[in-house]
């Protein structure tokens, strides 16, 4: 739905009105744009009885300057009653013209208020949140496994004699311990 009526002064001569659109279906607030295009202006804007019981305008008298705009706003009630229709009327040239907009306030399409439910503000456990940490800890020994394997062999390759055996069956001896505490 449009937010905006616009109405155009001294378009086509002095004081002259004029409406686009004709007329205006709103589901709230909206705002008149006054856009002069001609010499300076007073202008007044004022709602009806009807469209009085839903809207309300500030000020509703507005000095355009040359070639200016001014931008009217209409605060429509949210609570008010809907359907509406009623009448927005702008008088230019101290009441020389006047121009009625129909309008009308219905019902918004959306929902204005959410219900949030008091659970939502509640934290949220899961049982089934597992650390990085735990997640990890079953990884630790195989990955050791590996190592002293690595170690092992690395150890036949490049060490002679006695130490290479004692660095191997300390790698066996902590790779069956990975693996007795992995399968266990």
């Amino acid at each position: 739905m449009p937010r905006t009526l616009t109405v155009d002064l001294n378009r086509e001569r002095i004081h002259a009105l004029d409406a686009d659109p004709s007329s205006l279906e709103v589901d709230g607030s909206f705002a008149v744009e006054l856009a002069n295009h001609g010499t300076a202006s007073h202008v007044h804007v004022h709602l009806d009885d009807a469209l009085s019981r839903v809207a309300s305008i500030g000020d509703g008298n507005h000095y355009v300057t040359k070639g200016g705009a001014e931008t009217v706003p209409v605060s429509v009630d949210p609570d008010g009653p809907r359907p509406i229709t009623g009448t927005l009327e702008v008088v230019s040239g101290y009441g020389a013209e006047r121009l009625e907009i129909p309008i009308r306030v219905v019902e918004p399409e959306t929902p204005q208020h959410v219900q949030v439910d008091e659970s939502l503000a509640e934290v949220q456990h899961h049982e089934e949140e597992v650390s990085l940490a735990d997640q990890l800890r079953p990884a630790a020994p195989a990955v050791v496994a590996v190592i002293g394997v690595l170690c092992a062999v690395l150890a036949v390759l490049f060490v002679n004699g006695y130490a290479a055996l004692a660095i191997a069956l300390i790698a066996a001896a902590c790779t069956a311990g990975s693996w007795y505490y992995v399968n266990r």
